[in-house]
């Protein structure tokens, strides 16, 4: 007998039609079609849910009565799973929101989809370009045909970053692409003095240029031109660049967030930007999305 699984999305979105054959091959497909929560809940108690091996979640293209991404569904349904369920497979980088230790005890495994590190890494280079050159900024006055005053305001506020120092914060993969990818603009590299942070340096398949290491985030943020954040979210890094660290900072400050948006107090970064301690900041993600 194939393994149940019941798929809630569109898989076609992120993987091939052929990819798609091979798993509907493997295993019984069900796909999430119920109006509202509460016939989901309903068919993992009784219905044709109360025998799924597994769920597959995409957050692309999600039915009306799905839960949508960032409400931390498993959470909600963590009571209501039915005691067959043993894998929980959700495309994207993200589980802070999920309810892993709920998870565990029920013992059903969490996967989420690590893939998109060079592809998140090249949006944080974007982005660091952009903040420097305040690309998106003269783009607009320019379509605004305002080409002239952009021309004027350019020549004083744009800069290139070249040369520049880069703090990252948060040496995983997406850490580690940015290290390299910034490289080609002969960046000056800074990372925290972190145990991992010293093994990924130390290990000569990763191939990093070389960095600055810091002991503090305190001592980074008060010698580099930008700082980037690329780490995971958690209790600790919660309002990571908050007050306290906007305060201690270079004056001039480039900030960068490709992480996730609660590491950053977003009122205190407009205070930041309106006193000119930070100049620049390029966003990939917000504290309320």
């Amino acid at each position: 007998m194939k393994p149940k699984i019941l798929v809630i999305g569109s898989p076609l979105a992120v993987i091939s039609q052929a990819e798609w054959v091979l798993f509907s091959s493997r295993y019984e497909v069900i796909e999430y079609a119920f109006a509202t929560h509460d016939d989901f809940i309903s068919s993992m108690k009784s219905g044709e849910c109360f025998t799924i091996d597994g769920i597959m979640r995409v957050g692309i293209n999600l039915p009306s009565g799905a839960v949508k991404i960032g409400q931390g569904w498993t959470r909600k349904f963590l009571d209501c799973f039915p005691p067959s369920l043993r894998v929980i497979v959700n495309f994207g980088h993200g589980f802070e929101q999920e309810d892993i230790e709920g998870l565990a005890s029920r013992s059903i495994k969490f996967y989420n989809t690590t893939g998109g590190a060079e592809a998140t890494a090249t949006i944080g280079i974007y982005l660091i370009i952009s903040a420097f050159r305040k690309l998106s900024i003269y783009e607009r006055m320019v379509r605004n045909n305002e080409f002239l005053p952009a021309l004027r305001d350019s020549a004083h506020s744009s800069r290139d970053p070249c040369g520049k120092s880069l703090g990252i914060v948060g040496m995983g993969v997406i850490g580690q692409v940015v290290a390299k990818q910034v490289a080609a603009l002969n960046m000056q590299i800074h990372c925290l003095n972190r145990k991992s942070s010293r093994e990924t340096l130390n290990d000569s398949k990763t191939q990093l240029p070389p960095m600055t290491l810091h002991d503090t985030l305190e001592s980074l943020l008060q010698v580099v031109d930008c700082v980037i954040l690329t780490c995971s979210y958690s209790k600790s890094t919660h309002h990571l660049l908050g007050n306290e660290a906007f305060f201690k900072m270079k004056p001039g400050m480039v900030v960068v967030n490709i992480a996730r948006g609660k590491c950053i107090d977003e009122e205190a970064l407009c205070r930041a930007l309106e006193t000119g301690v930070v100049s620049a900041a390029g966003l990939d993600v917000y504290e309320n999305e």
